[in-house]
């Protein structure tokens, strides 16, 4: 899930939105997050 999440975040930086460092480190931030989420959420769903 990290890999398509980061993915997604990539295409926006192509775009050239969220370059800034600050911009930057918050969309690390949210791509971390929104990954272990899915990541949990999936894996729930596979396990019941």
């Amino acid at each position: 899930m990290h890999h398509f999440c980061a993915g997604i975040r990539y295409l926006f930086l192509d775009l050239h939105k969220g370059v800034e460092l600050e911009a930057a480190r918050l969309s690390t931030k949210v791509v971390f997050v929104v990954s272990i989420a899915l990541t949990l959420i999936i894996g729930a769903k596979v396990l019941w």
